[in-house]
């Protein structure tokens, strides 16, 4: 899995990229289809503010991504899998469904 990692209005450390990386190998956990992931992370500057990040991972005809705030990027990150973790389940659910009429 490829995986981009974006700071609008900060540099990231060595330590964030690294955490978020490590998060986003736990999603291949559940499915080992994800070919790239992009992570942007969000500041505006001000102390004391919300940290935003948001994901978009990249799968086999599909694109799924999570947005979500919080006081620290790790938190944010670890909300973003959360969420992302579900959708994955969900997508693997449809692929083995025998039922080929699932986008409804």
């Amino acid at each position: 899995m490829q995986i981009q990692i974006t700071a609008r209005h900060f540099d990231a450390d060595t330590d964030l990229k690294e955490y978020a990386g490590q998060k986003l190998a736990k999603l291949e956990r559940f499915y080992d289809g994800i070919t790239e992931a992009q992570v942007v992370f969000g500041d505006d500057g001000t102390p004391g503010r919300t940290k935003s990040a948001e994901v978009i991972v990249h799968v086999y005809q599909q694109t799924l991504s999570a947005t979500s705030n919080g006081s620290t990027h790790e938190d944010a990150v670890d909300q973003c899998v959360k969420a992302l973790r579900r959708q994955i389940k969900k997508y693997k659910a449809r692929l083995r469904s025998t039922d080929k009429d699932y986008r409804k």
